[in-house]
């Protein structure tokens, strides 16, 4: 009997040392990364810049650039956005004659 009750007691702590095991590999799974398409944001390139790594001028330059860029993508969301309106309000071609 005392070999029946160890052996419950090593399937039962298995199932549970599992069931973390999936949930941190399903928490992994669906996180959702957490990077930019730019690869500095703002305040990395302020940082940089307030430690002495980037000279002033590196400083302005790299911002102006990083401020276009993403004015240029979200005009291309927005473009992108406005085109699916679009097309969904588009009617097939002879919707508008009535059925006779």
């Amino acid at each position: 009997m005392p070999g029946v009750i160890w052996w419950l007691l090593v399937l039962v702590g298995c199932l549970v040392v599992g069931f973390v095991a999936v949930a941190q590999v399903k928490k992994w799974v669906t996180t959702p990364e957490e990077t930019s398409g730019a690869g500095f944001s703002l305040s990395d390139l302020r940082a940089l810049h307030k430690s002495g790594k980037l000279s002033t001028e590196e400083y302005e330059k790299t911002k102006t650039l990083i401020v276009e860029a993403a004015k240029r993508a979200a005009q291309r969301e927005a473009e992108e956005k406005a085109e699916a309106q679009k097309a969904k309000t588009r009617r097939p071609p002879g919707a508008d004659r009535l059925p006779s």
